[in-house]
């Protein structure tokens, strides 16, 4: 039997209403590093038949049309709303901090692969506040900083970058779509209030010919939008972090001007080292 079906069973044998819950939810939704089985399912309290297979639930709190959908075949709890589960398992199990800890990791993964909606987590939020869970404490805190536009790093070097930077950070969106008509492309970091994009470059995937020729003809076309850019390169990020909080800071302070900024040589145009002369 395949694991959907394996799944489903259990929902159809609790009845009318019944959906997939906890980690067996949070497994098909492929929320990461979450065991499908045991299989537990929810329905509603006015449920009168008696369930064979799985481990039942039965909740109060849940709203058919805001917590509810069909994913992959199977009637389930949407992803938002097991957040909210695991925060208050995570943080009975393993107390404030780790229960903190890992509810936000598992958040990112889940807004980063689009499972959440940055909208409805921030509505679930809302109106379960005050209702005794004890998981909703944890969500509100990490919902602080992250809007309902909000968009986790996608690599290691991004996250390096805002570790980097600090505060300015909270200036920056990441990830974000420019050009109307004509998308220009996706860029690493949008500043929210000017026209200044960062670009961040890994050596692997930015020093080749097609590569670079690639990258010169978004910022060209950037520039001719209006806007200003910078571009920092992996080595920048992980071993001169001053300059590179430096240069920044120093152009937001200056007046906007529709350039390309490279604080640092790219690692393709850097010049060889001559060899030292024979001593005669």
């Amino acid at each position: 039997m395949e694991l959907g079906q394996q799944l489903l069973l259990p929902v159809l044998d609790a009845g009318p209403g019944a959906l997939l819950w906890g980690h067996a939810a949070t497994h098909w939704w492929g929320f990461g590093r979450f065991r499908a089985f045991p299989v537990h399912v929810t329905r509603p309290r006015n449920g009168t038949r008696t369930p064979h297979v799985g481990i039942v639930h039965v909740t109060r709190h849940l709203d058919p049309a805001l917590d509810a959908t069909v994913h992959r075949g199977i009637p389930i709890v949407r992803p938002e709303r097991l957040l909210l589960w695991l925060a208050r398992a995570d943080t009975e199990r393993y107390g404030h901090d780790i229960g903190a800890l890992r509810l936000e990791r598992t958040l990112d993964h889940a807004w980063r692969e689009r499972l959440v909606d940055g909208h409805r987590i921030h509505d679930l939020a809302a109106r379960c506040s005050g209702k005794g869970n004890s998981g909703i404490v944890i969500l509100r805190q990490l919902l602080e900083s992250r809007p309902p536009d909000y968009r986790p790093t996608d690599s290691n070097l991004e996250k390096r970058w805002e570790e980097v930077i600090g505060t300015l950070a909270r200036s920056f969106r990441r990830q974000v779509t420019l050009g109307d008509d004509a998308p220009i492309g996706r860029f690493d970091q949008v500043h929210v209030d000017r026209p200044l994009v960062v670009e961040i470059h890994s050596e692997k995937h930015h020093t080749m010919p097609s590569d670079v020729a690639d990258d010169e003809d978004r910022a060209d076309r950037l520039v001719d939008a209006g806007f200003a850019v910078v571009i920092y390169w992996e080595y920048d990020i992980w071993h001169d972090a001053s300059t590179v909080r430096r240069t920044l800071g120093a152009i937001l302070s200056q007046p906007h001007e529709a350039r390309i900024h490279r604080p640092t040589r790219a690692p393709h145009l850097a010049l060889p080292v001559p060899d030292a002369p024979n001593d005669p």
